[in-house]
C-alpha cells in the first residue's frame, strides 16, 4: 500500500506528546459539528445544524441504528438536554432529522468527527503508529447495487477511525485504498 495513505490520514492522527499544537486542543461537540457546511436554505432553517447531528451523534453512540430509533432518542430527552444539545424551545421531529442527515455530506462529518475525537485523547508516547486498514460489510445497510462496503483506517493507539469509504459493490479494498492515498 502507498505511504500516501498514511500521509492523508496523519492530519487526523493527535501530534506526538509535548508538541499539541494549539489549533488541536479538546473542543466540544457542537463547536466542531458548527464545522459542518449546513446544506439547507437559510431562510427555512429551524433548527441549528450542529444541534441536529450533536442529536444524532449522541443518539447512535447511546445505541440508536436507526433513523426511527434517533429520532426516539431525541423525543425522550428533558428540556435541559435539549438545551445542552443546542436546541431552544423545542426539538425536531424525525422526519426533519432525516431530510437533513441525508444531506449533509459524508466526508466532511466524518473528518470532522475523527478531528474532534482525535482532540479529546491524550497525545500518544511518541511510538511508532499503526494504522489498520480493513474492509467490512455494513450490516443492514443495501443499495440498489448490493450491500454496503466500507474500508476504514483506524489508528490501533487511539481506537479512532480516522477515515473510510465506500468500496464498489464489484471490486474490492486495494483500488479504494489506492483512491484514498490520493484524496
Amino acid at each position: 500500500m502507498s505511504s500516501s495513505l498514511i500521509d492523508v490520514i496523519r492530519q487526523h492522527a493527535p501530534a506526538p506528546s509535548g508538541t499539541m499544537p494549539a489549533d488541536r486542543e479538546a473542543y466540544g461537540l457542537l463547536e466542531a459539528l458548527a464545522r459542518v457546511p449546513d446544506p439547507r436554505d437559510p431562510r427555512g432553517v429551524r433548527y441549528p445544524l450542529a444541534s441536529v447531528l450533536a442529536a444524532a451523534v449522541c443518539a447512535v453512540v447511546a445505541g440508536a441504528s436507526t433513523f426511527a430509533a434517533i429520532g426516539d432518542w431525541v423525543d425522550d430527552l428533558d428540556a435541559s438536554a435539549w438545551g445542552r444539545l443546542g436546541f431552544t424551545g423545542r426539538v425536531p421531529v424525525l422526519t426533519t432529522v432525516w431530510r437533513l442527515l441525508v444531506r449533509v455530506d459524508a466526508k466532511t462529518l466524518t473528518s470532522v468527527l475523527a478531528d474532534w475525537l482525535c482532540s479529546r485523547l491524550p497525545a500518544p508516547a511518541p511510538a511508532r503508529r499503526v494504522i489498520a486498514v480493513d474492509g467490512k460489510v455494513v450490516r443492514g445497510a443495501v443499495l440498489p447495487e448490493g450491500r454496503v462496503h466500507l474500508l476504514s483506517a483506524y489508528d490501533t493507539s487511539t481506537g479512532v477511525v480516522l477515515a473510510q469509504v465506500q468500496v464498489a459493490a464489484k471490486s474490492n479494498e486495494s483500488p479504494c485504498a489506492e483512491h484514498a492515498a490520493m484524496a
